[in-house]
């Protein structure tokens, strides 16, 4: 399943943190993100995997808006592990 992102501006509130991203994860790859400390790694992750909504822009997978995708199926292809992990209430 490819992702991508495209026009990707991703933040909080009205801080941008992101600005006009285009990227493609092709399937099958590993990929590595990398940088300095506050740089925009984990907010990249949180609006990739619909943890935030993207300020502007879209994130597909198989062409379709995860943003808009049903949320069972979507987790039939998508997860995320993050730093601090908690459970969702319910």
């Amino acid at each position: 399943m490819e992702r991508e992102a495209r026009h990707l501006y991703a933040g909080y509130d009205n801080h941008v943190i992101i600005r006009d991203l285009t990227l493609r994860i092709p399937a099958g790859k590993v990929t590595a993100l990398i940088g300095a400390n506050d740089c925009g790694k984990s907010t990249l992750l949180k609006t990739i995997c619909r943890i935030q909504p993207p300020l502007k822009g879209q994130v597909l997978l198989d062409g379709g808006s995860v943003h808009e995708q049903d949320s069972r199926r979507l987790a039939s292809s998508l997860a995320i592990l993050p730093q601090n992990p908690s459970a969702p209430g319910g």
